[in-house]
């Protein structure tokens, strides 16, 4: 199995209410700004030398998360580990020109020699709220912009695009991508429909903190989709996101956490009730409710456990998941927005899933499901 750090590259600095939404950027401080930067890079770097075979980051807006622009994160990471794989999971497709984000991708794959591989998302419901994307179509407009990325990055010769949301004279990707036909698409597959269109799409499918449980019939809707498609996914093709904090004990695990262990996702906590109810209702839109409808609570994201404890305990919890979901990526989180963690105690996980985690992590054979 492969083993995979995001890196939320996590504003260390003073915060009033640090699961708000928005943040204010009264609350920003440039020097904790620039040192958390700094920071982040050395968890990654950390991750690379420990032996993680991928290192992620994503875009996120007004929160705790410093990678709005995660391209720029990705190129300086990269230069600075000539040989990392580096991901960005992911560009938050309806926010954005998607023509402008293949050029982005393309351009990076060359920067990064063919390093690189991308997810392409719908975004949290927060998101609705920055660039004013309207989240009752954020699915359809999703999708098409799905394959108007990939028919950019793989066309040689100028076209034209005439479609719902998206409408274009002449395209002509210049550079092309390094890789070929592209870099690896993953998207998200938290529901039965993006399941079926990541099938669909040939691209992997990414499960993010979900019980494992939940995921099962989604695995299976992805590999009929696929099938139907024309191709056979592969372990090698499914990433499983999941919190997680290692460190020499569970006692010390749970010490170091506390309480604040596992995380949400922040929005709920915002000290503006305008705020979360529009959040809210961008949620149940991206969900499929119709206009007007009424906020329904079991449309809020379900959490599964996160990994947590001793490297034994972690490992014995990664494969329970494996023997439900049979993904052959698993990407740990380590730094979460609620601050229960400190940058030192997030290097030494990162240090002890190195030494006893990702070598017994390697040795797996894929589960098959």
């Amino acid at each position: 199995m492969q083993v995979e750090l995001f890196s939320p590259v996590k504003y260390y600095g003073k915060l009033e209410t640090p699961e708000a939404w928005p943040l204010r950027p009264r609350w920003y401080d440039s020097e904790q700004g620039t040192k958390s930067i700094r920071q982040g890079f050395e968890q990654m770097e950390a991750a690379h030398e420990a032996g993680f075979d991928q290192l992620n980051v994503a875009e996120h807006h007004y929160t705790a998360q410093l990678t709005a622009v995660p391209h720029l994160f990705a190129a300086v990471i990269g230069e600075r580990l000539p040989d990392a794989r580096i991901g960005v999971m992911g560009t938050d497709l309806p926010l954005h020109n998607p023509i402008l984000v293949a050029e982005q991708y393309a351009t990076l794959d060359n920067m990064l020699e063919g390093r690189l591989r991308f997810a392409l998302l719908r975004g949290t419901p927060n998101e609705y709220m920055t660039y004013g994307t309207n989240p009752w179509e954020s699915r359809e407009q999703f999708e098409e912009a799905v394959e108007l990325v990939i028919r950019a990055l793989t066309e040689p010769e100028p076209f034209g695009w005439e479609g719902r949301y998206y409408r274009y004279r002449s395209i002509a990707l210049f550079p092309q991508p390094m890789q070929k036909p592209h870099p690896r698409i993953l998207l998200s597959a938290n529901s039965l429909a993006s399941a079926r269109f990541a099938g669909r799409m040939r691209c992997d499918a990414g499960f993010s903190f979900m019980a494992a449980e939940k995921v099962v019939p989604l695995v299976a809707a992805y590999r009929e989709a696929a099938e139907e498609a024309g191709w056979t996914p592969t372990a090698d093709n499914i990433l499983y996101r999941q919190g997680a904090y290692v460190a020499e004990t569970d006692e010390q695990a749970r010490l170091d956490t506390g309480d604040r262990w596992p995380w949400g996702d922040g929005i709920a906590s915002t000290d503006n009730f305008e705020v979360f109810l529009t959040v809210a209702t961008a949620g149940a839109a991206m969900a499929g409710a119709p206009k007007g409808a009424p906020l329904d609570p079991s449309m809020a994201p379900q959490f599964g456990p996160s990994f947590l404890g001793s490297p034994e305990t972690v490992l014995e919890q990664i494969r329970e998941v494996e023997r439900h979901v049979g993904m052959g990526r698993v990407e740990l989180v380590l730094v979460d927005p609620s601050g229960a963690l400190d940058h030192e105690q997030v290097m030494r996980s990162i240090k002890l899933i190195g030494r006893e985690l990702i070598p017994a992590l390697h040795d797996d054979a894929p589960a098959s499901v």
